[in-house]
């Protein structure tokens, strides 16, 4: 999910954020921690599980919160990116309750950038995308509504499977709702 922030903002808060959450007991089995901030482009502030890795994310197009999965997802495309979006949510909703949150960074629900990190079984080809656009449009459908998104394709085949996605609107709140209610 992608945010709006000003060019000097300090991500000093998120390493005491995820410090802290690092040495809790949760789900996510967190292991490391990560400043990558001194990178003007990068993963920022980054911490690391079993389960995947969560990070205030400075590549491109911009600043933004990135959630990217390791393991446990199952299911078709489709609920594999529901459950990779409701992990991102969760996390951001958690991370924008925090006190030491800097209210300077917004979060932007409405624009995402959706990528496949397994270029092995994934590349950036035609192929790739023939078996798993339908089910990404389905995620997308769902959380944002049918015509009102846009999506846009990596073309460079040798950059990962990707999309950069726009809606019109988005809370953080109701896409939450939406990725619960397909689980169930």
């Amino acid at each position: 999910m992608l945010a709006e922030a000003p060019a000097d903002l300090s991500l000093d808060p998120f390493l005491a954020i995820f410090s802290r959450w690092r040495h809790e007991q949760d789900e996510s089995d967190w292991i490391d921690l990560a400043d990558y901030a001194h990178m003007p482009k990068g993963a920022g502030i980054m911490l690391i599980g079993k389960q995947g890795g969560f990070s205030v994310n400075l590549d491109d197009p911009g600043i933004g919160l990135l959630y990217s999965g390791r393991k446990d997802f199952a299911g078709t495309i489709e609920q594999r990116v529901l459950a990779a979006t409701h992990r991102c949510l969760r996390f951001a909703k958690r991370l924008n309750a925090e006190p030491e949150y800097p209210k300077q960074l917004k979060l932007l629900p409405s624009a995402w950038e959706i990528f496949i990190n397994d270029r092995l079984n994934f590349p950036n080809t035609n192929e790739t995308d023939q078996r798993l656009r339908g089910g990404i449009e389905a995620a997308l459908n769902l959380l944002f509504g049918a015509g009102a998104y846009s999506m846009k394709k990596e073309d460079d085949p040798q950059r990962r499977y990707a999309f950069s996605v726009r809606a019109k609107r988005a809370d953080i709140e109701q896409l939450m709702e939406k990725t619960l209610a397909a689980k169930a």
